[in-house]
């Protein structure tokens, strides 16, 4: 899979070495051609009581440098890369318009739920980007081997599983596909819960047959699993914990009788909730 181009957020945290080194890795296997490394300076955070003292001072040219000499040391990948820093009021919205600009086929952000930074890119930014995103947390794996799908049978689900088979096709590993159930509550009064989870099992055995029948794909390994009485993002996260998986890949949006990954449920929460576990949301709909 080529990916161009790729916008990496930094937010002078130690976490910004972790998405350099990340990003360096991912140019290097995908062909990537030009890597555009911004930062937003949030003047409106520093205090007035030390305007005076920064009066003669500029703030964006000495985090130019330092981010320069970080990038410079643990950037190693044969392509262009740029380093852009701005003051804008709107994290997400700089991050939407630079993405949009620069043609990003991917934007890598830091997953700061999981990791102190100087600022954090909210849910805002799924709705917005026009391409797909991937979140790092701190513990993310630099050589990613085990991947993971997690699909509801939708079409968005379809894509985010066939961005994972095709970067997953230079690996000898194998592509795991989860899916999570819950049994609506609706059906408890009326069959059992035994008998609930054996017809919805059933049903999940089949949409898997017919998924993998579609994509012809070799090398995959399904897992489904009841959600209980958790929620299904809290079981997709211990699924891919325990499975230890180096990349989670998501859809944007997406839904069935009995599972939900639409932004605003499934995926946001993923994005932006405790995941020690990378999280690349695909886009069904990627401008051009």
């Amino acid at each position: 899979m080529k990916i161009k181009n790729i916008l990496v957020a930094l937010d002078l945290s130690e976490l910004d070495v972790t998405l350099i080194k990340y990003c360096s890795m991912l140019a290097k296997n995908h062909e990537t051609e030009n890597v555009y490394f911004i930062h937003n300076v949030k003047k409106y955070e520093i205090s007035n009581l030390f305007s005076e003292q920064l009066e003669n001072i500029s703030i964006e040219d000495i985090i130019e440098e330092e981010l320069d000499n970080s990038i410079s040391k643990h950037f190693d990948a044969d392509c262009n890369y740029e380093l852009l820093v701005s003051d804008d009021a709107y994290t997400e919205s700089l991050i939407s318009y630079v993405a949009n600009k620069y043609h990003a086929n991917l934007i890598v952000l830091g997953n700061k739920n999981t990791y102190k930074g100087s600022g954090s890119v909210s849910g805002k930014l799924l709705r917005m980007a026009k391409c797909n995103i991937l979140s790092i947390p701190k513990e993310a794996n630099l050589n990613p081997e085990n991947l993971m799908v997690a699909t509801d049978f939708s079409s968005a689900s379809l894509k985010a599983f066939n961005t994972a088979s095709s970067i997953n096709k230079k690996k000898e590993s194998v592509l795991k596909i989860l899916n999570v159930f819950k049994i609506p509550q609706l059906f408890f009064p009326y069959i059992k819960v035994d008998k609930a989870r054996e017809k919805v099992e059933k049903h999940v055995g089949l949409q898997f047959k017919k998924l993998l029948n579609k994509v012809k794909a070799s090398n995959v390994e399904t897992l489904k699993a009841s959600a209980g009485d958790d929620s299904i993002p809290e079981k997709i996260r211990a699924v891919a914990e325990k499975e230890k998986t180096d990349i989670l890949f998501v859809a944007d949006k997406g839904h069935n009788n009995f599972t939900s990954l639409l932004v605003g449920s499934v995926t946001e929460e993923l994005f932006t909730h405790d995941l020690h576990v990378p999280l690349w949301v695909v886009k069904r709909y990627i401008a051009s």
